[in-house]
């Protein structure tokens, strides 16, 4: 898998599991692997619908150079691998 130069040395997961890795507990707080956290490019995950395990629907709020979006917003490509835990 191809990594930019810039992010950690991780491996990138699902928000769903990440979901479970965190106790199943929300909010959770993730960044796609082409986003830059540190710029404020990151998404409040607030509720999750499993299902066929590891994959569903997930819902959450984006924030974008730190500026939050709506609430509640269904999440694009939840079950891709290029998830980080924030």
């Amino acid at each position: 898998m191809m990594r930019l130069h810039t992010e950690p040395d991780t491996e990138w997961k699902n928000i769903f599991q990440l979901w479970r890795e965190s106790g199943e507990v929300l909010p959770l707080k993730v960044a796609k692997s082409s986003w830059s956290a540190e710029a404020g490019h990151f998404l409040i995950v607030e509720d999750v619908e499993i299902k066929k395990w590891p994959y569903g629907t997930a819902w959450g709020q984006y924030h974008w150079k730190g500026i939050p979006g709506a609430k509640g917003e269904k999440i694009n490509q939840p079950g891709t691998y290029t998830w980080r835990k924030l």
